[in-house]
């Protein structure tokens, strides 16, 4: 009888040799349910890349933008029903960036219920005298959006908030304490934030950017939330460009509660309120209640904060002298991994030391609260970033 032995054993050597050249073949990996993820920020993290990917694919319309930096007036798009978006033109120029010790010491001089302004001193940057150059044309909106405004674009494309959707929305007690995780549908916040004149609130950054997309295909011309410097040099008046300047108005203090709406003391459970200023106004106010700064724009400072084009970290981080300011990257953001954005303008809730120009405040970009909204500004697309 033949023996196959040597063939058997011939045979298994040869498919050893072949295993060991042929790589494993890798299992299926396993499908995450949300509570699997291994914390809350990697669950975060992910839905960040998502919602950039989404923006990415959007079309930001700049079909007609020669012809309105051609002209010569300002801006306005239409909603229906007599709702529009009206910008105002804001032309090159430049701005000074920091504060003077004085000015820093004014602020820091005014009381509030916990006597705790002096913990955010180091936001006045009394040893920093740049000039800073926006070297473009651009419109900011005259107002922050508001419900109205909002609702008509969840109307036409029955957009779900990214605040809604992953349940980012914050809101904060008495006691100074923030919640996340509920109050997070725009629709649905305490009276009288959901009034239709007054600012939407729980939206976040990517929440603005997809309103900024849906309005650029009306009007031809790209839109989104307004750089750091964009926004500064709007704020100001044209003619103090040359100096530090702390309000919209100027550097006056007095008569401050008939200018905006900040902290005063019809928040009156709230342990670190200016009880000495009344501004008629316990929660949001609506976005014409104030006076226009000297560009035609209101709420630059007061109601809610508002989203910028700029990360927080690489802005704390910007170099001292003179600098001309360009808007980042989309992918130079930090938007993908849901890191901080800046946001300017101060809020109802807020002390004097968050309430001024120079004030600074920052979320991840999926975050919402009940005291954060969203302007837009119109450029060109060369100085989108997008």
């Amino acid at each position: 009888m033949r023996n196959f032995l040597p063939l058997l054993l011939a045979a298994g050597l040869a498919a050893a040799a072949a295993a060991a050249d042929t790589p494993a073949v890798m299992p299926l990996p396993v499908n995450r349910s949300l509570d699997k993820y291994e914390s809350r920020d990697e669950f975060l993290r992910r839905a960040a890349a998502f919602e950039t990917a989404r923006l990415k694919r959007l079309r930001f319309d700049a079909g007609r933008e020669a012809e309105v930096f051609a002209g010569a007036g300002d801006l306005a798009v239409d909603l229906g029903g007599g709702l529009a978006v009206r910008f105002r033109r804001i032309a090159a120029s430049h701005y000074v960036d920091g504060c003077t010790p004085e000015l820093k010491a004014a602020v820091l001089a005014v009381d509030n219920r916990a006597h705790d302004l002096r913990r955010w001193e180091k936001m006045f940057e009394t040893g920093r005298r740049d000039r800073v150059a926006v070297p473009y044309d651009f419109f900011m909106a005259e107002t922050i959006v508001t419900n109205a405004m909002f609702a008509a674009f969840v109307r036409e494309t029955g957009y779900r908030t990214s605040v809604e959707r992953y349940t980012t929305g914050w809101v904060v007690d008495g006691r100074a304490q923030w919640l996340q995780g509920f109050a997070n549908d725009w629709r649905l916040q305490v009276p009288p934030l959901s009034e239709p004149d007054h600012p939407v609130v729980q939206v976040s950054w990517f929440d603005a950017m997809n309103f900024a997309a849906w309005l650029s295909a009306k009007a031809g011309v790209v839109f989104r939330v307004p750089t750091k410097e964009e926004w500064y040099l709007a704020a100001r008046p044209e003619a103090m460009r040359d100096e530090v300047c702390l309000f919209p108005w100027g550097n006056a203090l007095e008569g401050i509660e008939g200018r905006m709406n900040f902290g005063t003391r019809e928040l009156a459970d709230y342990g670190w309120i200016h009880e000495q200023f009344a501004d008629g106004h316990a929660y949001s106010s609506p976005v014409r209640a104030y006076p226009a700064n000297s560009r035609g724009l209101h709420d630059m400072l007061g109601n809610v904060w508002v989203w910028n084009w700029t990360n927080a970290a690489d802005y704390e981080a910007r170099g001292a002298g003179d600098r001309t300011a360009r808007a980042a990257a989309l992918d130079g953001l930090g938007v993908a991994t849901n890191r901080a954005i800046a946001m300017q303008g101060g809020c109802y809730l807020a002390r004097l030391s968050h309430a001024n120009l120079l004030s600074k405040m920052s979320h991840p970009a999926l975050d919402g609260a009940e005291d954060i909204g969203f302007r837009l500004v119109a450029v060109r697309r060369a100085d989108s970033g997008l």
